[in-house]
């Protein structure tokens, strides 16, 4: 505590609010994930999972616009075995989820292990420098 001008002041810093994340939702995703758009903006995880109940689905997530809090209008499904997921695609593809038809295809990202996102790489095989690469060429760096 300071004194200013015969006034006592007191300072305290803010505490940083996290908000918990759903019970492990980026734990249970796997990699044979589908994506889903062109969904409502009141579409919910429930919704996709009554959507996909016929399905052996592991997961469902409906993505939000944190600003504005609403859906950001596409989520991810998650299914164990590619069959399935495959299966989900070729008969829900098209069909509608609340008053819209929804698109379903593979997910182009998969989740890494520090629970964010990153696009799948397959054009560079290991050991092979690519385009972007750094690799000298016996000179001194």
């Amino acid at each position: 505590m300071e004194e200013f001008s015969g006034r006592i002041i007191r300072v305290e810093f803010a505490k940083r609010l996290k908000k918990p994340s759903p019970a492990g939702a980026l734990a249970r995703e796997t990699r044979h994930k589908i994506y889903v758009a062109n969904l409502a903006w009141k579409a919910r995880s429930s919704h996709l999972r009554e959507f996909f109940s016929d399905f052996k689905l592991v997961s469902a997530r409906v993505v939000f616009d944190h600003p504005e809090g609403r859906s950001a209008g596409y989520g991810f499904v998650s299914f164990a075995i590619r069959e399935e997921a495959e299966s989900a695609i070729s008969n829900l593809d098209g069909k509608e989820l609340l008053g819209r038809p929804v698109r379903l295809k593979f997910s182009p990202k998969n989740v890494d292990e520090s629970g964010g996102e990153s696009e799948e790489t397959d054009d560079v095989e290991e050991g092979q420098p690519g385009e972007t690469d750094n690799v000298s060429e016996g000179k001194p760096e």
